[in-house]
């Protein structure tokens, strides 16, 4: 399951009062060591972490986020496992490396941090897997895993997976009990490793490895060298303009992804209009392969097709504030349209398709996060 790069190396654990904890395993996942030191143990994996920390229900939340160092000191003492370690094995760092020293909150999405979708002890999503890296003789959950660029494996070239294909729930390790592997569904005990997958997106791969050799250092947009935030941010505001051209497609979006050589029909409007990080690893390789090419014509090329299309200032989201320079630049040759005036009707029209199938998605995706599947 080795990379070509690293989050961080793993730790052995030394001195611990837990007789059979695992040691942390290369880019291994807070979470997925919690789960498999429990299952080690006999014990489900709220009743490991409520001998840790009594007070805290810590399960009714996104654990891989991580917590104040004072916190993962008991874990530590119990474990053997350096508190550094702990900490490098949760998303921290990564969300450092994308949006610098701004302070994200603890609830909410992260950009390019997949969302889990809690409710109590449930999710609706946020974790992948490899069918072949759960074949290996000790499965685990990488860091890559949880990351929204991510959408194939780069050992195997296979897509991943976010689901049991055997029962539809979702990846949800933190649910086992004691008995089962943490290769195992929790909801029906069907091996993961059996999940057939398809090959990976090639250009979405592209990207991915791009984003991935560079891990914080700087990235070329075209002949522009760019921080490793700056790229990403840019990079992410062309995936929302390929979610908004599918969703609402016009003449002009359409002459300029044409003039782009870019694939819409591999791009599939999201019903639900959910953000980019809860979506499917099907549904965002669509969406990273276009953004590879893209970002591979540079930003001299969009400017150029982007005015002979007469795209929309709306077409680009651009942040209030952090905004790259040459992201402004780009935005500067867009149309600006001004603004309508509202003519909606005093009474309530009938509800579109649209908006029935929308309900009809959040329905589904509540009965799955509480296993009325």
């Amino acid at each position: 399951m080795a990379t070509a790069y690293t989050w961080h190396p793993g730790a052995p654990c030394l001195e611990g009062r837990w007789p059979l904890t695992p040691p942390l395993l290369a880019d291994e996942l807070f979470s997925s060591w919690l789960v498999r030191t429990a299952l080690r143990h006999g014990c489900p994996p709220r009743t490991l972490t409520h001998v840790v920390w009594p007070h805290t229900r810590v399960w009714l939340q996104d654990v891989d986020r991580g917590f104040d160092e004072h916190l993962f000191r008991p874990m530590s003492k119990a474990s053997g496992v350096p508190v550094q370690a702990l900490m490098l094995s949760t998303l921290r760092p990564v969300i450092r490396a994308i949006v610098g020293d701004v302070h994200t909150p603890p609830r909410g999405v992260w950009p390019w941090v997949l969302v889990l979708g809690s409710r109590g002890r449930f999710h609706a999503g946020g974790l992948q897997f490899c069918p072949e890296c759960m074949r290996q003789s000790e499965p685990y959950y990488q860091i890559q895993q949880r990351l929204a660029w991510h959408c194939a494996c780069e050992t195997h070239g296979l897509q991943l997976v976010d689901h049991c294909p055997f029962c539809s729930a979702v990846v949800q390790p933190s649910a086992l009990s004691p008995g089962k592997r943490v290769s195992q569904c929790h909801h029906c005990g069907h091996d993961l490793g059996q999940t057939l997958s398809r090959a990976a997106v090639g250009p979405a791969l592209e990207l991915q490895q791009t984003i991935d050799a560079a891990k914080g250092g700087l990235l070329n947009y075209g002949n522009h060298p760019l921080s490793f935030r700056d790229w990403m941010t840019i990079t992410r505001i062309m995936v929302s303009f390929l979610r908004m051209a599918a969703l609402r497609p016009s003449a002009n979006t359409r002459r300029f992804c044409s003039q782009m050589g870019i694939d819409m029909a591999s791009v599939r409007p999201e019903p639900l209009g959910l953000p980019f990080e809860y979506l499917g690893p099907e549904a965002r390789a669509g969406l990273l392969a276009n953004a590879w090419v893209i970002m591979l014509a540079g930003p001299e090329r969009f400017m150029e097709m982007a005015a002979q299309a007469s795209l929309s200032s709306s077409c680009l989201l651009i942040p209030v504030t952090g905004a790259p320079p040459l992201l402004n630049q780009m935005a500067a040759v867009l149309i600006s349209h001004s603004p309508k005036t509202c003519t909606r009707t005093a009474h309530d029209p009938a509800h579109t398709p649209q908006q029935v199938l929308r309900t009809w998605v959040r329905l589904q995706r509540r009965m799955r996060r509480h296993d009325l599947t």
